[in-house]
């Protein structure tokens, strides 16, 4: 007999109410701590992430996680309440997680720990870790069993639907990494912060509904119908890491992953395996990479969910690997993007520092690289043994919820679609592919996409009217003006700088930077030039290390240089793109 949500939530409220607690403390009345562990996941594990422990008494110490997210600690000199961040990459997104140790034992660290850290200090976790003196001293163990209690009321039908025990402790009860049980849960969870400070926003990744909650307030339980079986999605990155152990017969290997209906950027199977070997050829693959366990980003159906990977090769920065997966007979297979054209879409945020004038200005941008060809058939990789590419696409429309915010237009010098609403972030190129994006747009684009019902639709003709392949979903929010204003970018050093400005072509360069919380380095570069003169370009060729040593590529007769840019570029948990461009010169 099935229970109604009500009774539901009912039930794990007063479970949530129980336990034990004589081990844990308000900040009035603080007891040592002693060994902990646990695991850090959001899904899909932090894999080989950095845990940061901070208490009332500024102790600290930084611990590793393994493969599987898992970690332990000593924290027998710090005092109840420690507060905890876990750091890191999961599917190839950097992440920030919080939680609280208020007693020995097992601690996990995930998005519903991090809320429940927030709800109870009543402030963002991150802002609570970071003033860990402060919020640690002021800690009320009531409202972290209250804050615990209100968030199993809205996830009681889903904590049902994966097999999750009503008196399952989501701070203390210890479990895998293994898409079962609580990792389940955690995986058809998108959780955020909602407002104001230490309200959340929980929405389901299947159903696509959101509930709002507070300590204080009673939620709405979250549906859990038509839930997928993820108990074998982790098999596709041990897959993957044996398909690309190698180039020889990467062909053959990779074939048996992917779907029926696999399409990628307007590739079949066929023309995707073989564009992977081409690839393989001149080293730009994931050849001698390890992919992570996936995290599921959204689901479609109980078959079919966008899922992502970290990927690490040797010798460069990891990367994401990004693509849906389908269930069949024989488990979950790759099925691509969906895209009848080759095409990137993404958003981010720019800062440029202006030596010349001091200036210093920021602006959100969408990314946008529309080819109009497949990614088999694009002109710019065309040999002589193939015959003249097709047009695919002419036009596009930005769909949100059925009605179009943008329409995309053909450049035929450019072989690219153009969105004809917003301007270009770089008028001077001839092809842009970053555009400025005002408020109102990008809060019809930011609605749309945290309900899934933002989509792009190609066109075979210039009218709209021939829709060609499926529909394309765009992945990350937009910045507001009000994010942009609040928002710190990377920052070379002031040391950095002076020597940037004595510098030439000849110069050993040892470029440093400070990288703001919850932002990740992802690259670097610098562009020296004189006229006449070879031009020196240098980048971090995928090493991470600051301050980083640029002597590769010096030249000498560059002795007097009237242009110097150096780029740095970021990365946020969200997978946008934020970048600090210094005009020097």
């Amino acid at each position: 007999m099935k229970q109604s949500a009500l009774a539901l939530a009912i039930a794990f409220a007063l479970a949530a109410c129980g336990g034990d607690d004589s081990h844990s403390t308000s900040g009035g009345n603080a007891q040592t701590l002693g060994q902990i562990n646990g695991t850090a996941a959001s899904g899909s594990p932090l894999d080989n992430g950095s845990i940061t422990i901070k208490d009332a008494q500024s102790h600290s110490i930084t611990v590793q996680t393994d493969a599987q997210g898992r970690y332990s600690a000593d924290l027998s000199q710090f005092a109840s309440p420690a507060l905890l961040e876990a750091t890191g990459l999961i599917g190839g997104v950097p992440v920030s997680l919080h939680s609280v140790a208020t007693q020995t034992g097992t601690v996990n660290i995930t998005p519903l720990t991090d809320a429940i850290l927030s709800m109870s200090s009543d402030t963002e976790a991150n802002e609570c870790f970071l003033n860990a003196a402060v919020c640690a001293a002021k800690f009320d163990i009531a409202k972290l069993n209250q804050s615990q209690a209100s968030l199993k009321t809205a996830l009681a039908p889903l904590m049902q639907a994966v097999g999750l025990d009503s008196r399952a402790d989501l701070l203390r009860t210890a479990f895998a990494a293994d898409k079962t049980g609580h990792d389940k849960l955690l995986e058809m969870l998108e959780v955020s912060a909602g407002s104001p400070p230490g309200t959340i926003r929980l929405q389901s990744k299947r159903s696509q509904v959101a509930s709002t909650v507070s300590r204080d307030q009673k939620p709405s339980p979250l549906p859990a119908d038509d839930l997928p079986d993820l108990s074998r999605l982790d098999e596709l990155a041990a897959q993957l890491n044996a398909a690309y152990l190698s180039a020889d017969g990467l062909d053959k290997r990779l074939a048996a992953l992917l779907s029926d209906d696999f399409q990628f950027d307007g590739d079949n199977a066929a023309q995707y395996l073989a564009r992977e070997m081409e690839d393989a050829g001149y080293g730009e693959t994931y050849v001698g990479g390890r992919f992570s366990p996936p995290k599921v980003e959204t689901c479609y159906s109980a078959a079919l969910c966008q899922i992502s990977m970290t990927v690490r090769v040797a010798g460069m920065a990891p990367s994401y690997f990004r693509m849906k997966a389908r269930l069949q007979k024989e488990g979950w297979k790759l099925a691509g993007n969906d895209s009848p054209v080759s095409l990137e879409m993404g958003s981010g945020a720019r800062q440029i520092i202006s030596a010349a004038d001091k200036s210093n200005v920021k602006v959100s941008l969408l990314n946008l690289m529309l080819s109009q060809y497949a990614r088999h058939d694009n002109p710019i990789y065309s040999q002589p043994d193939r015959p003249a590419a097709h047009i695919v696409a002419r036009s596009a429309l930005l769909l949100a919820d059925g009605k179009a915010i943008l329409t995309l237009k053909e450049n035929a010098k450019c072989a690219q679609l153009e969105p004809q609403e917003l301007a270009s972030a770089n008028p001077d190129y001839h092809c842009p592919v970053n555009y400025l994006t005002p408020d109102s747009f990008a809060a019809v684009y930011n609605d749309a996409l945290s309900r899934n019902a933002l989509k792009l639709r190609f066109y075979a003709d210039d009218r709209f009217a021939q829709p060609v392949g499926k529909d394309f979903s765009p992945r990350a929010p937009l910045f507001t003006a009000a994010e942009i204003a609040q928002q710190a970018f990377p920052a070379l050093t002031s040391d950095t700088l002076q020597a940037l400005a004595k510098a030439n072509g000849a110069s050993d360069l040892k470029l440093a930077w400070q990288m703001p919380p919850r932002l990740w380095f992802n690259s670097l570069l610098l562009d020296m030039r004189q006229k006449g003169q070879p031009q020196r370009i240098e980048d971090n060729a995928g090493a991470l290390a600051n301050p980083l040593t640029l002597n590769a590529r010096k030249s000498p007769t560059l002795t007097s240089p009237d242009f110097l840019r150096v780029t740095i570029w970021s990365q946020d948990k969200q997978g946008r793109g934020l970048y600090t461009r210094y005009q020097l010169r």
